[in-house]
């Protein structure tokens, strides 16, 4: 553990480090167009360290300060027991990467030390610089490319169903895809399946959701694959 101060938006806060690769005392961190894109998509701030070419998200708090809610889930449920964003995050990197999908590196990886500061969470990855989001190539793809990315995606969803898990968030937004057309996760957050095969294939198609996917059609499609690649057998650990 590491305690390190980040400086973004004109103040300097302090974080502990559980997991840090670039051992530094001190984060400055800017706001760019990049980030801004980011911001718009997703729920977290987003900044980038840019001597170390990361790319850092801070996930706010859920509940309003001094509710009930937050007192039990974001102090207690979060920080205490450490259930942060950026841990779980970490954590399911690693998961990913160990079953052999390709995944963007995780820098650091931890927690505000300030109990009032609302940005609990904090996580730097490494930033892809030729790679673009999963979104936006699906929105610019036409048909053909569309069916290939989901036929990637099959594949890779069902690796990691055959190891027990699945992604608690499925969505094109999470992915980025390289130059190559391979696919990169870069939102990790896995969980593990059920047992029984049934309730496994009930539990990996309530992950894939029609407005996540662009529609009814495409999630079909995908769990047409899936149907044809994983058995989705037990697996014992």
């Amino acid at each position: 553990m590491k305690l390190t101060s980040l400086e973004f938006d004109g103040q300097t806060h302090h974080y502990l480090l559980f997991h840090d690769q670039l051992q530094l005392p001190r984060w400055s961190l800017d706001k760019t167009q990049d980030t801004a894109h980011f911001e718009q998509v997703g729920s977290s701030l987003f900044r980038r360290h840019n001597a170390s070419h990361s790319l850092c998200k801070l996930v706010a708090d859920k509940h309003p300060r001094w509710s009930l809610a937050w007192l039990c889930r974001d102090q207690l449920g979060k920080r205490l027991i450490g259930h942060i964003d950026a841990l779980r995050e970490w954590r399911s990197n690693r998961i990913l990467r160990n079953v052999g999908l390709n995944v963007v590196p995780c820098q650091a990886a931890g927690i505000a030390i300030n109990p009032l500061n609302p940005l609990a969470s904090f996580l730097a990855v490494q930033y892809l610089q030729d790679a673009i989001s999963g979104e936006d190539y699906f929105l610019g793809a036409d048909e053909a490319q569309r069916l290939a990315l989901l036929r990637r995606l099959a594949k890779e969803i069902a690796i990691l169903a055959s190891h027990g898990y699945c992604h608690r968030d499925l969505h094109f937004g999470n992915l980025m895809i390289d130059p190559m057309g391979e696919i990169i996760w870069i939102d990790t957050h896995v969980r593990r399946l059920p047992f029984g095969v049934k309730a496994r294939q009930q539990c990996l198609a309530a992950t894939l959701k029609p407005g996540k996917l662009h529609g009814e059609s495409y999630r079909n499609y995908l769990l047409q694959q899936l149907a044809r690649l994983a058995p989705l057998a037990p697996v014992r650990h």
